[in-house]
């Protein structure tokens, strides 16, 4: 699990909110290791970040957990990680997701707000079915090796105990799972993984997922409250347009045309009666931005659809509906024009590799 002494940080670096990292801080703290001690021994390969800083580069915070594991000798750093985990761990997406009403619609939200936490280019987040079961993954993008970003262990078990620690946290409930997978080998002693998850905790399965009974996405959520996470909800799309370069109004839109593209409701008509405006005053104040609705429509398009193609369950087919494209040929085309190549040639190359 070792990493280089010297980290190439370039500004298209990926990023994570330093929410993680404080909650980090506050970990290693709790085991009796000063912070300063932490930033001392990862120093050389921070490149310069400092605690106050709003983001911190991704090879730095790997840096920073392999410290920790070096500093403290603890192997279950990523289940105390877990145990600890709040909303503010996850910045302003974790208020979000914890004033939804349920936990299926706070898990909805993620793929909407997760550039939050972290940053395009090193991993996504995919929500599946499994047989009569749910499966939450993390999955590391194929390119994130060819970037020089190595997969830390530590990281995928403090997100995958993150996920069930935040889900107990915000219900008030006991969440059973029904199984957890990681993708890499098993460490010496696994049974405090099995004794913090509760479940069967397969290792070398080729993925980090958490699977569980359908049924929990009904749970209600303890703090609940529409108005609160309308406002959360809009700060995240905020946040996320504030480093893409991206105005609040276009956010807003690809924010509102995600739920709406699978039932084929993407249309200016239905993103504006869910702002509560009409379909001109839409139109005028995204181009007073210098953006129109088909602009902001095809590249929602382009973004889910690379998301979509990753998951080797998904037809072409059904990627196509889940656009909002009546006819296969259509995705297609589309596809062409924005990447240069067919849905098809592009899964070959990018795909996430099956278990």
């Amino acid at each position: 699990m070792a990493l280089p002494q010297a980290l190439d940080i370039s500004p298209l670096t990926p990023g994570v909110g330093a929410g993680y990292a404080r909650r980090l801080f506050d970990l290693v703290e709790r085991f009796g290791l000063p912070r300063a001690a932490l930033t001392r021994h990862a120093a050389a390969r921070l490149d310069g970040w400092e605690p106050t800083q709003p983001r911190i580069p991704l090879p730095a915070l790997l840096a920073l957990f392999q410290s920790a594991l070096t500093l403290t000798g603890r192997r279950d750093l990523g289940l105390e990680f877990g145990r600890q985990v709040r909303p503010d761990t996850f910045d302003v997406l974790g208020y979000a997701l914890m004033t939804c009403r349920n936990l299926g619609e706070a898990i909805g939200l993620v793929p909407l707000y997760r550039r939050v936490v972290f940053d395009p280019g090193y991993s996504e987040t995919h929500f599946s079915r499994e047989g009569a079961n749910v499966k939450l993954a993390w999955v590391i993008l194929p390119e994130a090796a060819q970037a020089g970003l190595p997969y830390s262990e530590l990281l995928a078990e403090s997100l995958i105990a993150s996920w069930y620690g935040l889900g107990r946290w915000i219900t008030g409930a006991e969440m059973p799972l029904r199984e957890v997978r990681f993708r890499h080998a098993a460490p010496e002693d696994p049974l405090p993984f099995a004794n913090f998850f509760g479940c069967p905790v397969r290792f070398a399965a080729g993925e980090n997922a958490l699977l569980f009974a359908a049924a929990l996405l009904a749970q209600p959520l303890v703090q609940a409250d529409a108005e609160l996470n309308l406002a959360m909800c809009d700060e995240a799309r905020k946040a996320i347009a504030r480093r893409s370069g991206e105005t609040p109004i276009a956010a807003q839109v690809r924010q509102m045309l995600a739920p709406l593209l699978p039932k084929c409701e993407a249309t200016l008509e239905h993103v504006a009666a869910g702002m509560g405006i009409t379909p001109r005053t839409l139109q005028r104040r995204l181009a007073s931005a210098d953006f129109s609705f088909q602009a902001v429509l095809d590249d929602t398009r382009r973004e889910l659809a690379q998301v979509y193609l990753r998951d080797a369950a998904l037809s072409a087919l059904d990627v196509a509906l889940l656009l909002g494209y009546a006819e296969q040929s259509s995705f297609t085309r589309a596809f062409r024009h924005w990447l240069g190549t067919t849905p098809s040639a592009w899964r070959v190359r990018h795909a996430t590799p099956s278990r």
